[in-house]
């Protein structure tokens, strides 16, 4: 069953009868329901049918209803979680140093896809003449989202050491996500866009992963420092009313990746490396960048 809400889409699973084994072993009632929220930063068709069997895994365990919330952006998530109309969420690195100060989002894991880091990425088409930053100027360059930390903020603070401003681009669009940037560039339709690397060399990322054309090449004009990756977050007022049930689900998640991992049934949600316990200390160096671009925290 799916309900529309704008701007963003609320997926209700059908609840499932109660799973006894939590009563018998635990003092801590179990919530109501849940809700989990996403962003999709990659295709989003792919995300919310992952996360749909996931949330039924999920119920079948606990037997409560579980909800998706699929935000149509990165700052629509931050306010359903400050709102407390999600529960648990997948952040970026900049949505949960945001959300944390105000929503109280509490980090517990993080997805890992390559490493426990990845980077931003300038990149162009493979046949472009633009061989350099600089000759981006009065070029048309497309990033992800203003609140994206990949596709548009860490490729700022390069920027702005450059004395780079947008003015001097001849066009700068938001394709939204990922994949529809590297959908752009390979249509040129844009002649750079700023996407996540997974490693340092530039030598996969976002054009690896969403490229259409697997005989069209691209080349990073630039490759950021490292970005902590995605944290899984819980909402600070929920932690504190259901605590043994924050981590039961944490396990769970795990354990859903650990098994689903050679099949990567769950890999545009869960990560395809690794899912790793995490710290609000490890995204220092996102605190760093915000403070650099003076970022107001909405």
């Amino acid at each position: 069953m799916f309900k529309k809400v704008l701007p963003s889409l609320l997926i209700v699973v059908s609840a499932l009868c109660f799973n006894l084994a939590w009563g018998k072993s635990n003092a801590e009632a179990l919530p109501k329901k849940i809700t989990i929220g996403l962003t999709p930063g990659g295709k989003p068709e792919v995300i919310r049918e992952q996360a749909i069997a996931m949330a039924k895994e999920i119920q079948t365990e606990f037997g409560l209803p579980v909800e998706i919330f699929m935000s149509t952006d990165y700052s629509g998530l931050i306010e359903a979680m400050k709102n407390k109309k999600v529960d648990f969420a997948f952040f970026s690195s900049l949505t949960f140093v945001q959300a944390e100060d105000v929503a109280g989002a509490k980090v517990l894991l993080k997805r890992v896809w390559s490493e426990p880091f990845y980077f931003s990425a300038l990149v162009v088409r493979q046949d472009s003449k633009i061989k350099s930053v600089d000759q981006l100027k009065g070029k048309k360059v497309a990033f992800v989202d203003k609140n994206s930390t990949s596709g548009y903020l860490y490729p700022q603070v390069m920027l702005k050491k450059k004395n780079i401003s947008e003015a001097q681009f001849g066009e700068v669009v938001f394709s939204g996500n990922h994949a529809q940037s590297i959908e752009m560039l390979e249509q040129k339709k844009t002649d750079a866009v700023a996407v996540f690397a997974d490693d340092e060399k530039g030598k996969t990322g976002a054009w690896t992963k969403f490229s259409k054309n697997k005989n069209l090449k691209f080349k990073p004009l630039w490759i950021s420092d490292p970005i902590p990756t995605d944290p899984f977050c819980v909402q600070k007022d929920f932690y504190e009313t259901y605590p043994k049930f924050t981590h039961s689900l944490m396990f769970l998640l795990i354990d859903l990746f650990t098994q689903n991992k050679n099949s990567r049934k769950y890999a545009e949600v869960l990560g395809t490396h690794d899912l790793l316990p995490a710290t609000s200390k490890q995204y220092d160096p996102v605190r760093e960048m915000v403070k650099s671009l003076n970022l107001e925290v909405k």
